[in-house]
């Protein structure tokens, strides 16, 4: 009986431990899908914003076209009626002749002048490489909710311009808010301009990241705002603004060592050091 007893008691022990497992997991998987719902909340704002003004792009394009068209009608129509009062006046000066000299009436035709073939521009491509990307050291003055966004931060960061830059972040679920000021962080800075849900943001930090956690990376001991970040063997030449960062984006990720790499190379600030993780390793940075 006691030995009944006791096994009866061990299976209600172990069915607790069950029970409290699966809540755990069920914590665990709605977590997850929670931080899963926010980062696709942000990608779609950035894309929607993407899309918009490539749209009005488009739009003022075409009808820059159109103008263009206008005026190439014009000139030729100009062309045409200088033409024809040329050969009107030929034709005039040629009837002169004949009734003073009472020769034959003779006309030639008109050559055209063959304008030479211009040739077709030679076209460089550029590299889609790390040297694209207008990456700097910068420090985050001071951080704060998005009005409209409780998964997003609104930031000033100084990157060692004229004046600070703002900054939208979906950061509220990794990072505390007390944590956000005063800190050096690494910043995109040559990434469209575009508003998300309703603020400007003008670059972005950089971040590694995994599907459980986001670490802001952290430039080396000295580095100050305005610092460039280097890849040994790529020469820094950012576009204006970058339209080809997720192919470069597929190359950067973290190492063994929580440094920041492109291809496996190291980022670092010339003579200060390399840019790290604080506890990701071989996770992607975006």
């Amino acid at each position: 009986m006691n030995v009944a007893r006791k096994q009866l008691n061990t299976i209600k022990i172990f069915h607790a431990k069950l029970l409290d497992t699966l809540k755990r997991l069920q914590n665990d998987l709605a977590n997850n899908y929670n931080q899963d719902i926010e980062r696709l909340k942000l990608e779609q704002e950035l894309l929607k914003a993407e899309v918009e003004v490539e749209l009005a792009k488009l739009k003022k394009e075409k009808i820059q076209i159109g103008s263009d068209l206008k005026i190439e009608v014009k000139s030729s129509n100009d062309n045409i009626n200088k033409e024809n009062i040329s050969t009107v006046k030929t034709i005039a000066n040629d009837n002169t002749d004949v009734k003073k000299n009472n020769q034959p009436f003779k006309t030639e035709k008109k050559q055209k002048k063959n304008n030479a073939a211009v040739p077709a521009k030679s076209t460089v491509t550029t590299p889609v490489d790390f040297g694209r990307l207008d990456l700097r050291v910068a420090k985050i003055l001071s951080a704060s909710k998005h009005p409209n966004a409780d998964a997003l931060y609104v930031e000033t960061i100084d990157v060692g311009e004229e004046k600070p830059r703002n900054v939208v972040s979906g950061l509220v679920k990794f990072v505390p808010l007390e944590a956000m000021s005063n800190r050096m962080v690494v910043l995109l800075c040559n990434l469209k301009p575009s508003k998300i849900r309703g603020v400007l943001s003008e670059a972005m930090v950089m971040c590694a990241s995994s599907p459980e956690n986001v670490e802001i990376l952290e430039p080396p001991p000295g580095s100050v705002p305005g610092d460039y970040i280097n890849v040994a063997g790529y020469t820094r030449s950012p576009d204006k603004v970058l339209k080809v960062f997720e192919e470069i984006a597929l190359d950067l990720k973290t190492d063994e060592n929580l440094q920041a790499t492109y291809k496996g190379i190291p980022w670092t600030v010339a003579d200060k050091g390399a840019v790290v993780a604080k506890s990701l390793k071989d996770v992607k940075i975006k």
